[in-house]
């Protein structure tokens, strides 16, 4: 005998059709209630409230930003070196010193492509998006100034790369770099494979 998920009492089960697992609207209602309180269910809706892709909010590799100098949550100056300085998401999300939260690159594998200079009023121009869609759909934001993007992935860079395409400005980091993170997506979702060759080939 199956029983009630709230109170307890024995639940009739029908021959057909869908099995309850409460005794009425009641318990039904409450349970609802009870779940919307838990810390796993606040947690999950902040997720999907955030943009930022959840492979880069689950590594330990954020500082502060202040005039796009890396800062410490404890205000001072560092260098992107100093893995002491690195906090969690959450810490620097909640701390409020310097401009916003940036993210250390450290040759792992993710990787973030800068192009700059390629939005205005919130139109991203013709060649980025052509550059955009060789790239993949990966994760992408504006960046603090909004008159870039910051695409963010994975791939197989040696190091880092400034250059130009036609009137594009591209900018590719692997590691020893921190990139500023702003949350304010162009194009939402998760981290995806960059196609940053092959799209570099095609638009030369």
């Amino acid at each position: 005998m199956t029983t009630c998920r709230v109170c307890g009492v024995d639940l009739v089960q029908p021959k057909r059709g869908r099995k309850p697992s409460y005794c009425g609207s009641g318990c039904r209602v409450r349970a609802h209630r009870d779940r919307r309180r838990s810390p796993e269910w606040v947690a999950e809706m902040q997720a999907e409230a955030d943009p930022i892709p959840q492979e880069l909010r689950d590594l330990s590799r954020w500082v502060r930003h202040r005039d796009k100098q890396p800062i410490a949550t404890g205000g001072w100056r560092i260098s992107v070196h100093d893995t002491e300085a690195w906090v969690s998401y959450p810490e620097a999300t909640e701390c409020s010193r310097g401009d916003g939260i940036g993210f250390v690159l450290n040759g792992d594998g993710i990787v973030c492509i800068d192009l700059d200079d390629c939005v205005a009023d919130g139109v991203v121009d013709d060649e980025a998006l052509a550059f955009l869609e060789l790239l993949g759909p990966s994760y992408t934001e504006f960046s603090p100034s909004k008159r870039g993007l910051h695409v963010w992935g994975y791939g197989h860079l040696d190091k880092g790369k400034r250059f130009k395409l036609g009137g594009l400005k591209v900018e590719a980091y692997p590691a020893g770099r921190f990139i500023t993170v702003t949350g304010d997506p162009y194009r939402r979702g998760k981290l995806d494979i960059l196609y940053f060759e092959r799209a570099v080939s095609k638009m030369a």
